[in-house]
């Protein structure tokens, strides 16, 4: 009787497992973070692994940094030239997503979207400004989504560094 019960069980246990299959995925983002001062730009920290919505299996992505610290880090290294005394920009509420888009006749494409709420303070001078960042790639059922969210999140910053910039420039220009 034990046995017939325990052998229910186990196959209970391995239907329950069809279907439910996550991958777990680490992103070495650490390369996309250099040395930089400037502690007067800030992105409020996030945290969180980030899954991959619109594939057939479940795959979910692992940071190895905040995607925050990332584009905080690549803010801070592109924009320390644009200082000026009281200046400050500070971000928060960022979120992030990435989907794969699939349509007939057309190649998939995945794609990352991150969006935060900036502040740019000079001398009382306050610019407020939503932004977001929309890059996105083709792929197909060999993409490598762990070096694809590298090379996405490097194009997001790059898109923020530049809204940023001209947040900072509105601000300065204030000044004069």
């Amino acid at each position: 009787m034990f046995k017939q019960i325990a052998m229910i069980g186990i196959a209970a246990l391995s239907l329950s497992a069809c279907g439910s299959q996550k991958t777990r995925t680490e992103v070495p983002l650490d390369p996309l973070v250099g040395p930089s001062s400037a502690p007067w730009i800030s992105v409020a920290a996030t945290s969180g692994d980030l899954p991959v919505r619109g594939l057939d299996e479940k795959l979910i992505l692992t940071p190895s940094l905040p995607i925050s610290e990332v584009i905080q880090a690549q803010l801070r290294q592109a924009l320390q030239s644009e200082y000026t005394a009281n200046l400050t920009v500070a971000c928060e509420g960022m979120k992030a997503d990435m989907r794969v888009k699939r349509e007939d006749d057309v190649p998939s494409t995945a794609i990352f979207e991150v969006s935060m709420r900036c502040i740019t303070n000079a001398r009382g001078y306050i610019t407020r400004n939503d932004m977001r960042a929309q890059p996105s790639a083709p792929v197909n059922a060999q993409t490598d989504y762990s070096k694809l969210l590298v090379s996405l999140v490097d194009s997001a910053s790059k898109d923020m560094i530049e809204k940023v910039r001209a947040d900072i420039a509105t601000s300065k220009s204030n000044l004069r």
